[in-house]
């Protein structure tokens, strides 16, 4: 099988340059593409450099990018589509083994609060937030979402061309994992390493954790309704 490998960023120029150098070496796995997020670094050149195809994303946010990267994976015939952030802490081998799993299951997520964590790659605070997130959605959905807001996935096509996204920003995942589960997609969760990022965070703990929440219980809400329409 063959994926479409997805990087959106956002002024990533600290650590894009070595997740590049790590994807393109799944070449025979792989087609690379960066959804650029208006960066105002040297993110954008740094792809175009490394011979990457580099698209802007339609608006803000990271829910936006992914829904920008669907499109052109929908337009392409590309058998899976995976993602991971652009900032070094998911290692792209996950990706790698991850792949070879897809006869199996339709959709596959890398667990980090079960895999090796690297020191000060997540805080406290973010830790026990995804910990939580992670319980609600399990007992919301009734499938198990050991880190619902894990960043690195791999979905066969054939789920790809059920989605249906509405999210703007990092809430994305949560609405993934929300709507595979109620299609009967549940992911196989794989334990992964998590890495210290290169560069800024984005995601602000408390707010971006309430929006995640509220997509969490917005979309079991939403999926209640169409079953008794």
């Amino acid at each position: 099988m063959r994926a479409l490998l997805v990087l959106p960023t956002l002024d990533e120029e600290a650590g894009v340059r070595e997740v590049l150098e790590d994807a393109l070496a799944h070449h025979e796995r792989f087609d690379v593409l960066v959804v650029d997020g208006h960066s105002q670094d040297a993110t954008v050149s740094m792809a175009e450099a490394a011979g990457v195809h580099v698209v802007p994303q339609r608006g803000r946010g990271k829910g936006a990018a992914i829904r920008t990267a669907i499109d052109v994976f929908l337009a392409g015939s590309w058998d899976a589509l995976a993602m991971i952030d652009a900032d070094g802490t998911y290692p792209v081998d996950a990706l790698n083994g991850m792949m070879t799993e897809l006869d199996q299951h339709a959709v596959l997520v890398g667990d980090r609060l079960r895999g090796p964590l690297e020191h000060d790659a997540m805080s406290r605070l973010n830790y026990l937030g995804n910990r939580f997130l992670s319980a609600v959605a399990t007992v919301v959905h009734r499938a198990d979402a050991a880190d619902v807001c894990s960043g690195c996935w791999v979905i066969r096509r054939d789920a790809v061309e059920r989605l249906r996204l509405n999210s703007m920003g990092f809430e994305l995942e949560a609405e993934l994992f929300a709507s595979l589960a109620s299609l009967g997609h549940a992911p196989r969760w794989v334990c992964i390493p998590y890495r210290t990022r290169k560069g800024e965070a984005k995601l602000t703990s408390v707010l971006d954790g309430v929006r995640i929440l509220r997509k969490l219980l917005v979309r079991k809400v939403m999926g209640a309704r169409k079953t008794h329409l």
